[in-house]
């Protein structure tokens, strides 16, 4: 299992540092609860520098939990269960095969996946909203099946399925409800793995819930302001750092 003292981690934070976690997890929650993703990638690459890279995306699993968790219950009118339980478990073999990948492979190719991920979900998401993609239930399919993959092994999946939703005619709530509802399952299946492949042990399991139990009141404070205000700057902002976050990780790739 991969290294994890919660106390050495806490003793080399200091105050301010440890403020500034707890800042961004609220704000991060609260970006993915306005336009539905982000959240995860934003904090993910705050810690990343002092996180083992090998408990990363368990630990920003455990994070995204608990933030689809409460945006799901504020949504919950909204939800299009069909649609959602047809993704959720099509792609949950796929969120296996994601995750054993990840527990086996080196740090340095961790870094490029992540890195390259990460730049990969920016262009993607940018190339299917200029075609405007249009699917049926084989294409949510196929998206279910890319997503449930990617999902075990880099951050920031989550644009993929909001692309997949909306191709398929959901809308505004409808997207953001039902993208909760299929991540919170997706994210337990990858929980679930990620302890039986021993990179969730029960420290990191407490200070991703200690950090996701913030993600509850900035998801209550996103469903407040949803309607008021417009998701195309925050796009741009966090595609701005998910980029440069990933060229971060590209050259921690080459230096580890």
């Amino acid at each position: 299992m991969e290294e994890f003292n919660l106390t050495e981690l806490a003793t080399n934070l200091s105050f301010a540092k440890i403020l500034i976690l707890i800042t961004v997890a609220f704000f991060a929650s609260v970006i993915s609860g306005i336009s539905g993703y982000g959240g995860g990638m934003t904090l993910g690459l705050l810690v990343s520098p002092f996180i083992p890279i090998k408990l990363l995306v368990p630990l920003m699993s455990i994070f995204v939990f608990f933030s689809n968790l409460s945006r799901m219950y504020f949504y919950r009118d909204h939800v299009f269960w069909k649609k959602g339980m047809y993704f959720a478990l099509l792609g949950l073999p796929f969120v296996i095969l994601g995750t054993n990948f990840y527990a086996s492979v080196s740090p340095q190719i961790l870094y490029f996946c992540l890195g390259f991920g990460l730049g990969f979900i920016v262009i993607l998401r940018r190339a299917f909203a200029k075609i405007n993609l249009t699917i049926g239930w084989f294409g949510l399919s196929v998206m279910a099946i890319f997503y449930g993959t990617i999902s075990g092994v880099i951050l920031g999946p989550g644009s993929v399925l909001l692309t997949a939703l909306a191709a398929n005619g959901l809308m505004g709530p409808q997207i953001v409800a039902t993208d909760s509802f299929i991540t919170l399952i997706n994210c337990a299946a990858r929980l679930i793995s990620f302890r039986q492949l021993g990179l969730l042990n029960n420290e990191t399991i407490f200070f991703g819930s200690l950090i996701g139990s913030v993600a509850i009141f900035g998801s209550y404070v996103a469903r407040k302001i949803a309607d008021k205000l417009g998701v195309k700057l925050h796009t741009v902002i966090i595609e701005v750092c998910v980029v440069l976050g990933g060229s971060v990780m590209i050259y921690r790739a080459f230096t580890f």
